[in-house]
């Protein structure tokens, strides 16, 4: 079963590879900013995974208060299918260096037993992860989104959710951080929906 896992993600992995190259080569980077019209939450199109313009707290509070917030970024592809794949592509390189690092350990013959317990339940943990994140998007995408990339913060405390959309209510925010939420088992205070049109 993992070494089918690590197949696919390589497999998928040099697709992703090949996309990046295709979105360099053909789109320079260019200025792009978005905003809510008037909708309640929080926009930012930062390029980075796990990077967050506004915290936990200020996103509740630009979700209570109804408040428009625009954010520019620097470096990011010109149009919003790039930023989408990009951010998704990295995500997912990310995720294929961690599971190959543990799958390293595990390989090894002179790691220690507490090693390979470690570098178990880490795979473990990161495989579980790997399946509710697309679990998730598979779930808001059937919603009717064009497209999503869930961003986990490195503590996997705080998961930041962002969606291709024009404007965003209130009553679906919050019904992307319960589905996010239940798939992440994490509280539904510590997701952020941000989006990006």
């Amino acid at each position: 079963m993992v070494k089918r896992q690590t197949v696919w993600l390589s497999t998928m992995m040099v697709l992703s590879l090949m996309l990046i190259g295709y979105y360099t080569m053909n789109n320079e980077s260019s200025l792009t900013t978005t905003s809510t019209n008037g909708t309640s939450v929080a926009t930012s199109t930062t390029g980075v995974p796990g990077s967050s313009s506004t915290s936990a707290n200020q996103a509740t509070a630009n979700q209570t208060s109804g408040s428009q917030n625009t954010a520019a970024a620097t470096g990011t592809p010109t149009t919003t299918t790039d930023w989408f794949v990009n951010m998704q592509t990295q995500l997912d390189t990310e995720m294929t260096k961690q599971i190959d690092a543990e799958e390293q350990i595990l390989a090894n013959n002179n790691a220690s037993a507490q090693e390979l317990s470690q570098a178990e339940d880490k795979l473990r943990q990161l495989q579980n992860e790997q399946g509710a994140l697309a679990n998730a998007k598979e779930m808001i995408l059937a919603k009717g989104y064009q497209d999503c990339v869930i961003v986990p913060s490195t503590n996997g405390n705080q998961v930041v959710v962002y969606v291709k959309a024009s404007q965003l209510s209130n009553t679906k925010a919050v019904e992307l951080m319960n589905i996010v939420s239940q798939q992440m088992n994490v509280s539904a205070s510590n997701v952020i929906v941000k989006i990006k049109a």
